[in-house]
């Protein structure tokens, strides 16, 4: 299996060993957001389910993602991207190459997702702990909103893909020239 199919599932496991073994550590208060300034917004009453939160949010995602990524080979249908009609007009026989890097990017994506739960989660145990979270809160924002042109770059590469099949097709549909 590749990294890239196993990474999105390691960070989960990090982030549920990270969340049990802090558990006990944990004041009776939780903070609940955090603004800007690392100051604590609301907070709630720790108990199991509070904390594990955004652990289940974050398993949610990641059997979603995996639940579609399954699901491409027979309903490609399913995943959204500019060349998406060009892909959809393309014979079966060409697409496999171009569901492998839809089903790349879905891992990459499950990824950074995971990981940025999991830096939101540390950094709740941080403040909640009494330490400050400004630079780790911008940090946090910055790094999320940095992923979407990266995400972007990612995804042009299922489009250019979709365009070298779509050339390949039209190649062969070419009557030969006398």
């Amino acid at each position: 299996m590749r990294l890239s199919r196993l990474l999105p599932w390691l960070l989960l496991g990090g982030l549920v060993v990270f969340s049990v073994a802090v558990y006990g550590s944990l004041p009776d208060q939780l903070p609940r957001n955090v603004d800007l300034s690392g100051e604590i917004g609301r907070t709630e009453t720790k108990t199991p389910l509070s904390w594990a939160a955004l652990p289940l949010v974050a398993l949610s995602l990641l059997v979603l993602f995996e639940v579609i990524r399954r699901r491409l080979p027979h309903r490609p249908e399913l995943f959204n991207f500019p060349g998406k009609d060009d892909f959809l007009k393309l014979p079966a026989e060409y697409r496999p190459p171009i569901i492998a890097k839809m089903q790349g990017f879905l891992d990459i994506t499950a990824s950074l997702t995971t990981a940025i739960m999991g830096a939101v989660q540390l950094m709740l145990w941080h403040v909640a702990r009494g330490g400050k979270s400004d630079v780790v809160t911008i940090g946090i924002l910055l790094v999320s909103v940095m992923t979407t042109p990266a995400l972007f770059l990612v995804l042009q590469g299922v489009t250019n893909e979709v365009d070298a099949a779509k050339k390949r097709w039209e190649g062969r549909r070419q009557p030969a020239a006398r």
